[in-house]
C-alpha cells in the first residue's frame, strides 16, 4: 500500500494536519473493529492499522511503508530471562518501560508481540477480556467500575522503531455514557506499572 492508497482508505488528505488522520484512523478502526462489524472485518481492521502505518511512515520520513507496516506485525520477541505464562510458551521478559503519549495512548518499549502479551497480562488486572485477535493485534477488556456503566476498552497496537503504541478506546455497552477514556487508561497504565515492581 502506498501513502496515497493510504490516505485514501482513511478518507484524508496526504497534507492534512496529522490530529486529523489520527481522528480518522481511530474512527475507522472503532467502525470495523470485529466485535462492532462481526468477525469478517478483521482483514478490513488489518488494512486500517496498516493504511496508518504507511501514513507515519511517510510523515516522518521512515524508510518505506513496508518497514513499518511490518513492524506492526508480531515478532519474536528479544531473549531475556524465562517467566512462562499458562497462555504462552514464550518466555515473558521484564514488563517493558511504560509512557503516556496522550489520553488514551501508551507507549511500551518493547516490540508489538511482547507488547501484547503484557497488555493481555495487564488487562486481566483491570477488567475481563472479552475479545482477543493476535494478528491484527486487537485487544478488548470489559471493564467494570463502581457507579459506572459496564465499559468495553479496545486496544490496538501500532508497531513503532523504538517500541509499540497502544490506542485505547473506551466505549460503554450501556444507556449511559461511559467514562472518559483516559481515566480508564490511568487504571491500564497503573496496572502495567504495578507489574513493572513485582
Amino acid at each position: 500500500m502506498n501513502p496515497v492508497e493510504a490516505a485514501r482508505l482513511l478518507d484524508v488528505g496526504l497534507d492534512d494536519p496529522w490530529d486529523d488522520v489520527r481522528r480518522a484512523y481511530r474512527a475507522h478502526i472503532r467502525a470495523h473493529h470485529p466485535d462492532r462489524a462481526g468477525p469478517g472485518s478483521s482483514d478490513r481492521a488489518a488494512g486500517i492499522i496498516e493504511a496508518y502505518a504507511v501514513l507515519v511512515a511517510h510523515r516522518t520520513g521512515a524508510p518505506g511503508a513496508d518497514a513499518t507496516a511490518a513492524a506492526a506485525r508480531p515478532t519474536e520477541p528479544p531473549a531475556r530471562a524465562p517467566l512462562r505464562r499458562a497462555w504462552t510458551e514464550e518466555p515473558l521478559g521484564p514488563v517493558p518501560g511504560v509512557a503516556r503519549v496522550d489520553d488514551d495512548t501508551l507507549a511500551l518499549d518493547a516490540p508489538a508481540d511482547e507488547t501484547f502479551r503484557w497488555l493481555t497480562e495487564a488487562a486481566n488486572d483491570i477488567g475481563e477480556i472479552t475479545y482477543v485477535d493476535r494478528s491484527v493485534p486487537i485487544l478488548e477488556v470489559l471493564c467494570r467500575f463502581e457507579g459506572e456503566p459496564a465499559t468495553s476498552l479496545v486496544i490496538t497496537l501500532q508497531g513503532r522503531n523504538d517500541g509499540t503504541e497502544a490506542f485505547c478506546t473506551a466505549e460503554s455497552i450501556e444507556a449511559r455514557p461511559a467514562p472518559p477514556t483516559a481515566a480508564v487508561v490511568d487504571l491500564l497504565e497503573l496496572a502495567l506499572r504495578r507489574r513493572q515492581e513485582q
